[in-house]
């Protein structure tokens, strides 16, 4: 163990080595204790990843505690793990299905501002019936672009 060094006090502000009590100077791992929040609330640790799995050593302490709780741990595991899979395909489903159908839709509303610009060009409004098109493009055009700065 090393003596811990005498703080000089300085007056104002205080560093962040005199704010630390005399139990931090040890070394301590960070995932035997949870870690603190500024308003001293305990934390969870935090996990690298989106692991449904318990990392190795609580596994081992669970195992130490219960035995049969690590088999049970791994079998919730692995039924959550198919079942996030499952939603996983399900959102992703929905995703092309809303694509498509925005793709569709955006065909439609095309070809309903040329027809219609068409008929009114047609029928003796040639200015009205360009200005109609022109729109129903621009304003898909605008939506379009507006969407891909957004990603």
């Amino acid at each position: 163990m090393t003596a811990r060094q005498p703080t000089a006090k300085k007056s104002g502000a205080r560093s962040s080595s005199a704010k630390k009590p005399a139990s931090s100077s040890r070394a301590t791992s960070s995932a035997a204790k949870p870690a603190r929040r500024s308003r001293g609330a305990p934390a969870l640790p935090e996990q690298g990843a989106d692991m449904p799995l318990l990392p190795v050593d609580q596994l081992e302490r669970l195992h130490a505690i219960k035995p049969d709780a690590v088999d049970w741990v791994i079998r919730q595991t692995q039924i959550e793990a198919e079942h996030r899979r499952e939603e996983t395909a399900r959102v992703n489903g929905f995703i092309l299905l809303e694509r498509l159908l925005g793709q569709f839709l955006a065909l439609l509303i095309g070809a309903a501002g040329i027809l219609g610009g068409s008929w009114v060009a047609v029928n003796g409004q040639p200015m009205a019936g360009a200005a109609i098109a022109v729109s129903a493009i621009a304003g898909l055009t605008v939506v379009y672009l507006a969407a891909k700065k957004s990603r």
